[in-house]
Formats: C-alpha cells, structure tokens, sequence
C-alpha cells in the first residue's frame, strides 16, 4: 500500500538507485560497458519492483494523476499515456523489462518476454516505449542540468550512457513494432 506521507521519500530513493548505474559518476563508471551498466540499473529496478507495481495499481495514484491533469500539470503525459504504463507494469511488461536489463543478449530476451504478454501488452509496448524515450530525455536532461550545471558540463561518459540509452530504446521500439500478436 502506499503511504502518501513517505512517497515523496520513497520515490526520490527509487530514482537514485535507479539513475546511479549510467548516470553518476562512481569508481569503475568511466570502464563500465553499458549492457553491464543496463544490467546493473535492472537490478535497481527489481529492487524496487514491488513499490513501482503498487503505484501503478494504485487508485489514489489514479486519482491524484487525474487531479493534477485537470489542474494543468503533468503537462508531457497524457491519460492515455498513463493508462499504458500502468497497464504496462500491471499485465506483466515490469518484470519482462527486467529480465531484459539483466540478459547478456538483450534483444532476444526483448522478443521473447513480449512473445510471452498478452496481446494488448504486446500491442501496448512500441508506444509506451517510444513515449518513454521522450520523457527519458526530458529527465535525463534536467537531471544533468540540476546536477552538472548543463548537458555540456556532463562527464562525458555519462553523455555517452545517455545517448547509447536512447539508441537502446529505439531499438526496443523497433522490435517491438514488429512482432506479430499471438492470434498473427
């Protein structure tokens, strides 16, 4: 269940742990391949899995998320865009992603953990991910502004995560824009 007193908390922690692997600079960062550095943030994802799928089937979240669309923020997300991430996360598509990020060979993973979703997920996931990638470089961006002073400031090696991150999600909308649905 979620305690709207600590989510403030408790997702500025889930955004740490996740953004640590490719975009801080720590020791061995500067050598770290990025698949492993993928693998590394799935980890942080699965760490928190439980919490993310609470909030995605949580009706005060529903409900706060209308609230504030109503209001006039939450401008980069639409109602559709939310009901496909939660849909997403809540009809299995978190945990696939996971393994994914934790696959030596991430593509094949990819295929076959979206062969494994029901259609409506399947059919769900070249949009959500291509909106993903949207609100990725938004984050990513103002993150790096907030933390380094601008974009141009950034360590170069965590531009590089950056834009080897994005070249990675296009290639999952690629992939999955082209897998037929189980009923093909």
């Amino acid at each position: 269940m979620i305690n709207p007193f600590t989510a403030q908390t408790d997702i500025s922690r889930i955004q740490q742990d996740v953004l640590r692997p490719l975009y801080t600079m720590y020791s061995g960062q500067e050598t770290a391949p990025h698949a492993w550095l993928l693998a590394e943030t799935g980890r942080a994802i699965a760490g928190h899995r439980r919490y993310i799928e609470d909030v995605c089937s949580s009706r005060l979240v529903a409900i706060i998320f209308k609230i504030v669309k109503f209001l006039g923020g939450a401008e980069q997300l639409t109602a559709e865009d939310f009901s496909r991430f939660t849909s997403y996360v809540n009809d299995g598509g978190l945990q696939a992603m996971i393994t994914m990020l934790l696959a030596v060979d991430k593509e094949a993973t990819f295929i076959e953990e979206l062969q494994r979703l029901p259609d409506h997920v399947r059919k769900n996931a070249a949009p959500m991910l291509t909106k993903a990638k949207s609100l990725h470089t938004d984050f990513i961006t103002g993150f790096f502004q907030e933390s380094f002073g601008s974009v141009d400031k950034t360590p170069l090696k965590l531009r590089d995560n950056f834009v080897r991150s994005r070249e990675f999600i296009d290639r999952l909308v690629q992939l999955a824009a082209t897998q037929p649905g189980r009923g093909a």
